[in-house]
């Protein structure tokens, strides 16, 4: 048994065509020009949560270390890195800031999966907080939440 196929018309096909290259163009025109307003064509916001236009405050973390060769080096910010995602470091801030020893499994995993890389010595979980004015970002400073020196 051969069903038979059904074939788009030369005008479905271009309507088509048109409709997605439209979509397409507004996509990497609101991604480019447009602002967390234009969703669902345009960016979605990269923080999953509120902050007010006036005073607010939107904190970002990661991660640097000081290396056994004397360097000051940001770390990865995914699994591939040091084994934990950034996303994850966030997310156990508490639990980090109350036990810095945590960290040292960050630097055996970063051992772990890069034994050729100079180890780590000192562990710093940098926060940079940007304060807001308007929607606009006014101002921007970095603090060193927790350090840990390696064992």
């Amino acid at each position: 048994m051969n069903p038979s196929v059904l074939r788009l018309s030369a005008r479905a096909r271009l309507w088509r065509s048109l409709a997605g290259a439209a979509f397409v163009a507004a996509l990497l025109f609101t991604s480019a020009f447009g602002s967390n307003d234009d969703f669902p064509i345009g960016p979605m916001t990269q923080f999953a949560f509120s902050v007010k236009n006036d005073g607010g405050t939107i904190g970002s973390f990661w991660l640097e270390a000081d290396t056994a060769e004397g360097r000051h080096v940001e770390l990865s910010r995914d699994a591939v890195g040091t084994g934990m995602k950034r996303a994850e470091i966030e997310g156990q801030m508490d639990r980090i800031v109350h036990d810095p020893s945590l960290l040292q499994g960050i630097a055996e995993g970063q051992h772990r999966l890069h034994p050729g890389d100079p180890r780590l010595t000192r562990i710093y979980v940098v926060e940079e907080i940007k304060r807001l004015e308007h929607g606009k970002v006014v101002s921007s400073r970095r603090v060193n939440r927790v350090v840990w020196d390696v064992r």
